[in-house]
C-alpha cells in the first residue's frame, strides 16, 4: 500500500512541479510546492524515472508561499502559480527558460549577457481578455489538474472584471441555462473598444428559433454583453445576436495600441474565436520591445509568417516597414487586411491566407529577400522552417515562442544555419500560471 513520504523540494522544474529525492534517491514531482520547502506527500503513479505525487500538507514553508486569490486553486488545472508570490515567480519562470536554453547546449560563455530580465506583467489579477469554461452536463468550469473532472466555477481571479460580471449576472438567467445544456464549451471575450463582453457558445448541434430567442433575450437583458456568437462544428459562423438583431460575427472585437506606441493611435480588430493575445496590457509591452529590437535598423522589408491580424506587423508597418505576412487561419487575415485598410497602411501590407511551411518554399524559389524575419508560431514551434529561412539573408530574425522547449530546439537550428543569440527576454504573458512568453533577437553573422 503507497504511504506518505517526506522530502525536501530541490526546485521547481518545467510545468510549475516541484522535484525533490527520497532518502533511495528516487524522484518525486508534486505541484503547488516552493523550493526548500519541506512537504509530506502521497505517490500517486510511479514511472521508470520518477514518480508524481498529491501534496498533503507543506511542513516547512517557503518565505515566498502566499495564500491564493482563488479557492478552487488546489483543484483547478488552469494555474500553477498562486500559492507564489510574483516576485518570485519571475524567478522560477526565468529559471526554467534558461535550464532549457542551456540543456539544449545554447548556454556558452556570453550567456548572462543576452538573457534579459524578465518582463513583468501590469497585472497578475484580472489581466485576461479572454476565457474558456468546459461545460459539462449543463455546469461551466475548468478540468480538474491532469484530469477531465469538471470544477464548476461562478468567477475566475485571472478573467477581466467585466467578465466576472457577465459570467454571474447570466447564472441567474433560465435562457443562459437552456443555451448551457446544449453547450460543449464556451468563451467570453472582454470587448475593450465597447466596455463590453461577448459570449461564444460552442454548440454540440446546429441551432434551432428556441436557441436564437434564447441568444436575443440574453442581450437585451444584460447590459454588459454585447453579443452572443454561436459556434458549431468548430467554425464560428454565427448567427451572431446583439441587443438590436441577428447579424454577422465580422470585427467585433477591437482594442487600441496607443499613440505613444507606434508614433500614432492603432485601433486592432478581430472575428470573435480569431487568436488575440489574452494579457492585452503585456501585449502592449511585447510590440514596444520588438519596436526597440527594429529601430536598430533601417526600415525594410519584414516577413511575418505567423501573421494573425497583424498585431506584431502592423505597428512594424507604422514606422515605415514592408509587410509581407501570411496565417493559415482564414478569419485572422480578414482581420489583418482589414486593420490594415482601416489603418491606411494597405501599400505597405500583403497579407494571404498560406501555411507558414508552403509560404517559406514559395518565397524562397521566387528567392524573396527580407530585413527582418517574425516569427511567432504555435506551440508546436517551426521546425520545419529553420533550415529554409537562411535563404532570406534576413539581418535579424525576432521569434516569439509560447514553450520553451520547442524555443530551445529552434534556436539550435537557428544558431547552426548563419545566426547567433542576439537577446532572450522572458515575458509574463500568464501570472499565477507556468505558462512562458519568450521573446528573442538574433543577429546574422558576419
Amino acid at each position: 500500500m503507497t504511504r506518505p513520504v517526506e522530502f525536501t523540494v530541490d526546485k521547481v522544474i518545467k510545468g510549475g512541479l516541484g522535484l525533490g529525492r527520497l532518502a533511495d534517491g528516487q524522484i518525486v514531482m508534486v505541484p503547488r510546492v516552493l523550493p526548500g520547502e519541506v512537504v509530506r506527500v502521497l505517490p500517486r503513479h510511479r514511472h521508470k524515472q520518477y514518480q508524481e505525487a498529491d501534496l498533503l500538507e507543506v511542513l516547512k514553508p517557503s518565505d515566498q508561499r502566499v495564500i491564493p486569490a482563488c479557492p478552487v486553486y488546489d483543484i483547478c488545472g488552469g494555474c500553477d502559480f498562486q500559492h507564489v508570490a510574483y516576485g518570485e515567480q519571475l524567478r522560477l519562470k526565468n529559471a526554467i527558460l534558461a535550464e532549457t536554453l542551456c540543456r539544449a547546449g545554447l548556454c556558452q560563455e556570453d550567456f548572462a549577457n543576452f538573457l534579459a530580465s524578465p518582463l513583468a506583467s501590469p497585472k497578475t489579477l484580472g489581466y485576461r481578455q479572454r476565457i474558456r469554461l468546459q461545460v459539462v452536463e449543463g455546469r461551466a468550469g475548468y478540468f480538474g489538474r491532469q484530469s477531465h473532472n469538471l470544477i464548476p466555477v461562478a468567477h475566475c481571479p485571472l478573467a477581466a472584471e467585466a467578465i466576472n460580471t457577465v459570467f454571474a449576472d447570466l447564472t441567474t438567467s433560465r435562457q443562459f441555462q437552456h443555451l448551457l445544456s446544449m453547450a460543449s464549451a464556451i468563451e467570453f471575450i472582454e470587448n475593450p473598444a465597447h466596455a463590453s463582453v461577448i459570449l461564444l457558445i460552442h454548440y454540440r448541434r446546429k441551432t434551432r428559433p428556441a436557441d436564437h430567442h434564447a441568444a436575443l433575450h440574453l442581450c437585451q437583458t444584460f447590459i454588459l454583453l454585447e453579443a452572443v456568437i454561436f459556434s458549431v462544428g468548430g467554425q464560428v459562423r454565427g448567427p451572431c445576436f446583439t441587443e438590436n438583431a441577428e447579424g454577422s460575427p465580422g470585427d467585433l472585437v477591437r482594442f487600441s495600441l496607443p499613440a505613444g506606441l507606434c508614433d500614432r493611435a492603432l485601433t486592432l480588430g478581430l472575428e470573435p474565436g480569431g487568436f488575440c493575445q489574452v494579457n492585452l496590457d503585456q501585449n502592449e509591452n511585447c510590440i514596444r520591445l520588438l519596436l526597440e529590437w527594429a529601430r536598430e535598423m533601417k526600415p525594410g522589408k519584414v516577413l511575418d509568417l505567423f501573421c494573425g491580424m497583424g498585431n506584431f506587423s502592423l505597428p512594424l508597418a507604422m514606422l515605415g516597414w514592408e509587410v509581407t505576412g501570411m496565417d493559415l487561419q482564414r478569419s485572422t487575415i480578414r482581420s489583418a487586411v482589414r486593420n490594415a485598410e482601416a489603418a491606411d497602411l494597405a501599400e505597405r501590407c500583403r497579407f494571404s491566407q498560406e501555411s507558414a511551411a508552403k509560404a517559406a518554399h514559395r518565397l524562397r524559389v521566387a528567392k524573396a529577400s527580407f530585413d527582418l524575419l517574425l516569427l511567432d508560431p504555435p506551440r508546436s514551434g517551426c521546425a520545419e522552417l529553420i533550415s529554409l529561412l537562411p535563404d532570406f539573408k534576413a539581418r535579424q530574425i525576432i521569434y516569439i515562442s509560447c514553450d520553451s522547449a520547442t524555443l530551445a530546439r529552434d534556436l539550435v537550428g537557428l544558431t547552426q544555419n548563419g545566426y547567433r543569440l542576439a537577446e532572450v527576454r522572458l515575458v509574463d504573458m500568464f501570472p499565477q500560471t507556468a505558462h512562458q512568453e519568450t521573446m528573442v533577437r538574433l543577429e546574422r553573422k558576419a
